[in-house]
């Protein structure tokens, strides 16, 4: 390559650098100037807020300038930053009353524009739902439109809008909703979710659990996991499921945690066998079983958990070896297993035992 090709391409180079840091320093003045028109509009409408709670002749103007203005998005936002500062104040859930009929315009309003708008407007619901367990049909499927064609994002602000409403019945179609567009939603999100229900937990999943045997596989996980969580007792029902040879792998799994959380003895046995049958099933129930030994102590699941350190499941050493330092193990005991391990069970003990100090 000739010098003159060279000094083109080192014009071209620096004419790159000189352009992206134009570039930069217009983004930074205007992101500034953003955020100083935002905390401007914040300031405005938490002024109105408070001459609005203050004296009630004021709210019929305010819920025209809702209407009005909150339709745009940076406004939204604006709003909302000025209602952060008010969480959890008694004036709250009576100006949301009032204004309810106002969100739900705004919602229609909100159906038609992007995935990302409808997922904050979805947020902005959840932070400050309409009215706890006031919510009408009209705002519900209104809310289970914006899951169409929408973002994770999207469906997972929908969500916790309708969990912060507190209505069981709204929750349920939203799930029925998924199942029937066959939508897949992860159920860690669902379920940790759901324990942001603002109506009773239990009923709520006593429910779920009476309609999710017709929905696909990651909600009944999800309501499997949701269970979990609560003190409420599905022992009965979920060790039927258990016995079944139809049950699916994963729904094994869900249930199987359960009884890591919630002990039942007489589960024990089962869960030994697992662990015994851990070549037939592919080391499938193995795996959860290996974990919920270790909160079933004894000599017994001792002895199993050691013959697990064997296994030629990853998985199956390492969950059997943090179980058995779960329960509680002396010294002794470690350093004989020890001895009658392979090379890799010692090693993951080991690990096991330095992770748990």
């Amino acid at each position: 390559m000739g010098p003159f090709r060279v000094k083109y391409v080192i014009y071209v180079y620096l004419f790159i650098c000189l352009t992206l840091l134009v570039y930069n320093c217009v983004y930074i003045f205007y992101a500034r100037i953003r955020k100083t028109l935002h905390a401007k509009r914040a300031g405005r409408w938490e002024a109105e807020l408070a001459r609005v709670w203050g004296d009630k002749q004021a709210l019929p103007a305010h819920r025209k300038r809702l209407r009005k203005k909150l339709g745009r998005i940076d406004q939204l936002a604006a709003y909302n930053s000025a209602m952060e500062r008010h969480l959890g104040e008694d004036c709250i859930p009576a100006y949301l009353r009032t204004c309810y009929e106002d969100f739900q315009m705004l919602a229609v309003e909100y159906k038609t524009r992007t995935a990302m708008e409808r997922a904050f407007f979805a947020y902005v619901l959840a932070q400050y739902h309409p009215y706890i367990g006031g919510v009408r049909p009209q705002m519900v499927n209104i809310l289970l439109g914006y899951m169409d064609n929408a973002t994770v994002y999207c469906r997972e602000n929908v969500l916790h809008a309708l969990y912060s409403i507190g209505d069981a019945v709204a929750v349920e179609h939203a799930f029925r909703f998924l199942d029937s567009r066959g939508l897949y939603h992860n159920p860690k999100l669902i379920a940790d979710g759901l324990m942001t229900y603002q109506g009773s937990k239990k009923e709520l999943a006593r429910r779920l659990w009476e309609k999710c045997h017709a929905w696909n596989e990651p909600l009944q996980i999800a309501v499997i996991q949701f269970a979990s969580q609560l003190d409420a007792d599905f022992s009965g029902v979920f060790y039927e499921q258990l016995q079944r040879e139809d049950t699916p792998t994963e729904l094994r799994f869900a249930y199987i945690r359960y009884f890591q959380r919630h002990v039942k003895p007489e589960l024990k046995e089962y869960l030994i066998d697992c662990l015994a049958r851990e070549d037939e099933d592919g080391s499938g129930a193995a795996i959860a079983a290996c974990t919920a030994l270790g909160s079933y102590p004894g000599a017994d699941t001792v002895q199993a958990l050691e013959r697990a350190l064997g296994s030629r499941n990853w998985y199956v050493r390492r969950n059997a070896a943090f179980s058995l330092m779960r329960i509680g193990i002396s010294e002794q005991d470690r350093e004989q297993i020890y001895e009658r391990s392979d090379r890799y069970g010692r090693e993951i003990l080991e690990y096991a035992a330095r992770e748990s100090l």
